[in-house]
């Protein structure tokens, strides 16, 4: 799904958008002539790989994503993540996509390996 910049105005935009088991709900607000803000729930069904013994695993995810959308280069030092659109259209798809590369990305742990002390010592 793609919104235009030009289309969100000083009233905030409810969004509830869906892809792939991965939902974000939540406002749109317009903070300047180039900038938006975007206020949501990310809920997902993340299939994940333990970071300690390999296995396969799958966690549901549910946080809040703060994000400010950009129509072109964003200058500031905020400290809240940004995302730079080039065409004009703010790409929902693109924002799940990287989310998610960010949370698989993360150190991740299966259940039993997050609830073990065990140290972990491999010879190669």
């Amino acid at each position: 799904m793609e919104i235009s910049f030009s289309k969100i105005k000083q009233t905030p935009i409810d969004i509830n958008y869906s892809k792939d088991l991965v939902t974000i709900v939540g406002k749109l607000e317009r903070l300047s002539s180039n900038s938006v803000k975007l206020n949501s729930t990310l809920n997902a069904d993340v299939n994940l790989t333990c970071n300690r013994c390999g296995k396969e695993f799958n966690r549901d995810i549910s946080e809040n994503l703060e994000l400010i959308l950009s129509e072109g280069k964003y200058n500031s030092n905020d400290k809240i993540d940004v995302i730079e659109f080039f065409d004009g259209k703010i790409d929902f798809d693109y924002i799940i996509d990287s989310e998610i590369e960010l949370i698989k990305q993360d150190y991740n742990f299966c259940e039993s390996c997050s609830n073990t002390e065990e140290i972990l010592e491999i010879e190669f």
